[in-house]
């Protein structure tokens, strides 16, 4: 074996123009997309036979790992080769699998056009393995030692928390930031059901997942995963336990939810759990924050919004056409409105339960928490809390708002009479308490929160409503 054949082993801080014959052993942190693209097939020598048709076009792909063998040094190694071939690496190879790269072509990535398009890097030089060398190949790792030290550098955040942007800011932009990429440090809050969608320009089916995905700014910020790998990867992590340091999401302005959603970019590189001090404050206000709708409400209706500085006139049509701008999550309104339906006497649901200790909502024939990690499960009964949970419709001349919230003391507060003394009224005494209010024009004063990527539905919470002065209405009424 002559010395331009040898084999040795090299770090990515160690490869320059001149390195030949190496083999790099590095963890993957990121993973492209494959593309494939129609090609023609090489052209022969003059000594090959005449009669092979070199016009056959083949089918050919391109991919690229993203690649990391210290907590500093990172590199891009790019795969072309026949579809076939770049299928099989892309079905082989996932993140955090140990690889050996093994003779590859080093080349200066500072004037390379295909690092446009590649994730960011800390190495000048970048990779590529073409298939037509029978050589250079990227193969599993077997030297099990090693393992968990790379392993480990999975975990290493490619940026610092300094680097990255509040999902809030990103929203606020709007649609003026669509097409750009930022770094985030967010919460997984929901893993949605993979859905297939038929993509109209080749009617093929194609896969996605939407994880939606929270930090200390924001409740929820949808990001879709169009990539098999990001859709496998994306099973495993546990909402509102797993953290995700994503460097270069790409903005997308979504017209179904109007809002900014984020998608993976080819210079995405996505961290799970990445080891950074921040982590551990970010998972704990993430189990703090309302999760269900009626958690959220009662957030809403606990003070948090003065109801006398609710001042802002709106009619039914105005509170609805506001919903479904963009301008803000959450706006309030007062509303001179008549009340049409509140079912006190009938068989809606008025009081609901929840546990005192995680105030987790209690259903039907539940008679403990239905959390497990929960002191509730084990005590039942004794450890639940009736609460008000009232819905109301509400009309004025411009249309009706159904499915609004009164709740918890809210409730109390209006109806004069708090939940022991309520469950002890007869069905007289609660239909004479219900006419007090039904069909009498209100000033209805209400937080509403529009729809979002966590919540498909608009949230109405009323947090006062009072028997309307006649010559109040009279001036202030809107007739829009």
């Amino acid at each position: 074996m002559t010395s331009s054949e040898i084999t040795t082993a090299k770090t990515i801080a160690q490869i320059n123009d001149e390195t030949r014959n190496f083999i790099l052993v590095a963890v993957v942190i990121a993973k492209n997309d494959p593309r494939f693209f129609s090609g023609h097939a090489k052209s022969r020598g003059t000594l090959e036979s005449d009669s092979i048709d070199t016009s056959i076009e083949t089918a050919r792909g391109v991919i690229t790992f993203t690649l990391r063998d210290s907590e500093r040094d990172t590199i891009n190694c790019t795969v072309w080769g026949k579809a076939d071939t770049i299928t099989h690496y892309d079905n082989s190879f996932e993140i955090g699998d140990v690889v050996d790269v093994n003779r590859p072509q080093v080349s200066s990535s500072m004037f390379g056009r295909s690092e446009q398009y590649s994730p960011t890097v800390t190495s000048p030089y970048s990779l590529t393995i073409n298939d037509q060398s029978q050589i250079a190949q990227i193969t599993r790792h077997e030297e099990l030692q090693d393992a968990p030290r790379f392993k480990a550098l999975v975990q290493v955040p490619p940026v610092q928390p300094s680097a990255t942007i509040p999902l809030a800011d990103i929203v606020a932009s709007g649609s003026g930031c669509n097409g750009e990429t930022f770094n985030v440090l967010v919460v997984v809050r929901a893993v949605r059901a993979k859905r297939d969608i038929r993509i109209a320009r080749s009617n093929q089916m194609k896969s996605f997942r939407e994880v939606v995905l929270m930090d200390c700014s924001h409740s929820g910020v949808v990001m879709k995963f169009w990539s098999e790998s990001y859709i496998k990867w994306s099973e495993r992590w546990a909402p509102l336990k797993t953290v995700l340091l994503i460097v270069d999401a790409r903005v997308e302005y979504s017209d179904y939810y109007k809002t900014i959603c984020l998608a993976v970019d080819r210079k995405t590189i996505t961290t799970q759990d990445p080891n950074l001090p921040q982590l551990n404050s970010l998972l704990c206000y993430a189990q703090s924050i309302p999760k269900q709708d009626i958690d959220v409400v009662c957030s809403l209706s606990s003070g948090s919004v003065d109801p006398a500085t609710i001042n802002t006139v709106m009619t039914v049509q105005q509170i609805h056409d506001r919903t479904e701008g963009d301008l803000e999550d959450q706006f309030t309104a007062l509303c001179y409105a008549v009340i049409t339906r509140l079912d006190l006497d009938g068989p809606s649901r008025i009081v609901s339960e929840r546990c005192v200790h995680c105030r987790t909502l209690v259903r039907g024939q539940e008679i403990a928490c239905p959390k497990y990690d929960c002191a509730g499960h084990l005590t039942p009964n004794a450890t639940r809390e009736s609460f008000f949970d009232i819905t109301v419709d509400i009309t004025d001349h411009t249309g009706t708002l159904t499915g609004c919230r009164m709740v918890s003391r809210v409730a109390e507060t209006v109806l004069n009479c708090d939940v022991a003394t309520f469950k002890q009224q007869s069905d007289e005494q609660k239909t004479q308490l219900k006419w007090k209010f039904l069909l009498d024009r209100c000033a209805v004063r209400l937080i509403v929160k529009r729809r979002s990527a966590v919540r498909y539905q608009n949230l109405y919470s009323i947090v006062d409503c009072t028997i309307a002065d006649p010559a109040e209405v009279e001036a202030k009424l809107k007739v829009y």
